[in-house]
């Protein structure tokens, strides 16, 4: 979470009736904040019902932070970027009358895949495929009592075991990655530095 540190910005002496103001910080420096505006359309459906789609409208709130806003007071989403995707993260902010900080620390996407993943889906698939028939030789042959089908049928299956864990392993180290940012939200006069 984000420290309770307020950034030093230049603000209007007192909001208007009805606005709270708004300080927006981002932890990773200077960021584009948008406002997120819900807005409806009527949809007729083939019966003559009409229903509501809804949709998103980002507006820009301030083209740099850290900077200071007048809201009308209430419930405001902003927008923050995410770091190594092409998306935007909305977070829903409660506005008061009095001055308030929003610090914000921003997501994180890293999409560091490659051959290793390739490599383990196939490797997962044939190990599991060497499992499944590793696991119908060894009890035919423990069953006719064939020491060769037996063998045979013990490799395979801790072969295909070995390749299973393996594979499910190098997807793994080779997955994306997602990290969630956070927030802090608090009154202007408890971070004045």
């Amino acid at each position: 979470m984000p420290q309770a540190i307020a950034p030093q910005v230049e603000t209007s002496p007192v909001p208007p009736n009805g606005y709270g103001r708004l300080v927006v910080d981002v932890v990773e420096g200077p960021t584009p904040v948008q406002q997120i505006r819900m807005e409806s359309q009527p949809v007729v459906n083939g019966r003559g019902r009409t229903s509501y789609k809804f949709t998103e409208q980002p507006v820009v709130l301030c083209s740099v932070s850290p900077c200071a806003v007048d809201v009308p007071a209430g419930n405001v989403l902003l927008g923050f970027p995410v770091i190594g995707k092409d998306g935007m993260e909305v977070e829903l902010v409660n506005v008061g009358p009095d001055p308030s900080v929003y610090r914000r620390s921003l997501s994180i996407y890293e999409d560091r895949t490659g051959g290793t993943r390739v490599l383990g889906i196939i490797t997962t698939a044939l190990g599991g495929a060497s499992m499944m028939t590793g696991a119908a030789l060894l009890p035919i042959g423990l069953s006719r009592d064939n020491g060769g089908l037996t063998m045979a049928g013990g490799i395979t299956l801790g072969a295909g075991t070995v390749a299973l864990v393996l594979g499910i392993l190098a997807i793994r180290a080779d997955a994306p990655t997602f990290r969630l940012g956070s927030s802090n939200h608090f009154p202007l006069s408890a971070g004045a530095p």
